[in-house]
């Protein structure tokens, strides 16, 4: 006579212990599965930037100066007007194999001429940090333009964003209303002390606190910005503070320092803007005039802020020119001097910087 063995089930017991224990496992693994994938998008970043390093030096080879931030020609330029060219990015182009966006640019036009609309909206994926998310999200601007100037269709019709700006040193120098036949024009660009900014012609040899002590690019995330700053500002094409050049006088991710209103009363670019951030935690990715490509800690020492004057608190700051748009001229108060984060981006200040400063 045959019997039958019952078949026995899991309880409902011994279910819900398996289901804890894969939820823990679960919860042990998620932060190593996405710091791995942090860790990989943070290389990717630092290939970026040293891929923009190499192809700065290549400009070098070529031209014997870094890239010139920007300029206003002189066709366009009217009183007070704040019309200027294309960004360093462009020029800069053809050196990191983008050629095709280089001879898509028409030079003798400015560079918000409908000849150019084309070249605004390519998306390059070297000025992309894959950790930027939102960064390569190419924006229809025809309505926001139509609605602020009323120029339908707008000069500008799709645009391409980007994470990297070029190093205009500790202050905005010259300013966007600075023109070269202005009589306060030469103590603008006297007080520039950056690589990259208006009518910038800087050498190698003009870097004299050491090309490895001298920041060049850093990481300014796009998606930090929201609202309107996120459509108007962060422009790949456009040679302008907020654009494609970033300035020391912010602490790094100042989204997290700053409380209150981001924009200041002195200077007329937001903070957000035109310093440098990331979404990597605990600092940013940042190449150095030498085409090294270290990670700064957003700890690093830095001058104190002032948000109710909207600089540095060793500093002051007075009118120069007589536009809304001029550089104001910078001097320290007694006692006061640069912070590392500050010095590191001076080519010339005579600043001693060690390597555990970082």
């Amino acid at each position: 006579m045959s019997t039958r063995n019952p078949r026995r089930g899991f309880t409902l017991i011994e279910l819900l212990v398996v289901i804890a224990i894969i939820a823990v496992l679960i919860a042990l693994l998620l932060p190593a599965v996405q710091s791995a994938r942090e860790a990989a998008r943070r290389a990717q970043c630092t290939n970026n930037l040293k891929q923009l390093g190499l192809a700065v030096h290549n400009y070098i080879q070529a031209t014997n100066v870094f890239p010139l931030g920007s300029y206003q020609k002189p066709q366009f330029i009217t009183p007070c007007g704040t019309t200027h060219e294309q960004g360093f990015f462009v020029g800069l182009s053809p050196y990191f194999e983008q050629s095709q966006v280089f001879n898509a640019y028409n030079s003798s036009a400015n560079i918000y001429d409908f000849s150019n609309v084309t070249v605004h909206g390519i998306g390059m994926s070297a000025l992309w940090c894959p950790s930027d998310a939102k960064v390569s999200e190419i924006r229809d601007l025809s309505p926001y333009i139509s609605a602020a100037i009323g120029v339908n269709p707008p000069p500008i019709q799709r645009m391409s964003y980007n994470s990297y700006k070029g190093n205009s040193g500790t202050w905005f120098s010259p300013g966007m209303s600075d023109y070269p036949t202005d009589s306060t024009f030469g103590a603008a660009l006297g007080q520039a002390n950056g690589l990259i900014y208006y009518y910038s012609r800087n050498t190698i040899a003009s870097v004299t606190d050491g090309t490895s002590n001298t920041l060049l690019i850093a990481e300014s995330a796009y998606g930090k910005l929201a609202g309107q700053d996120a459509i108007f500002f962060g422009w790949w094409t456009s040679g302008n503070y907020g654009d494609t050049m970033f300035t020391t006088l912010y602490p790094i991710n100042p989204q997290s320092k700053l409380g209150g209103d981001p924009n200041t009363t002195v200077v007329s670019i937001d903070t957000f803007e035109s310093a440098a951030s990331s979404f990597h935690p605990g600092g940013i990715n940042a190449a150095f005039a030498d085409g090294s490509v270290r990670f700064i800690k957003d700890s690093i020492n830095t001058m104190p802020f002032d948000q109710a004057t909207g600089i540095p608190t060793g500093l002051t700051a007075t009118g120069n020119g007589s536009c809304p748009g001029s550089a104001p001229l910078y001097s320290f108060k007694a006692g006061s001097r640069l912070g590392v984060w500050q010095a590191l981006s001076t080519r010339a200040g005579g600043e001693v910087i060690s390597a555990d400063a970082l």
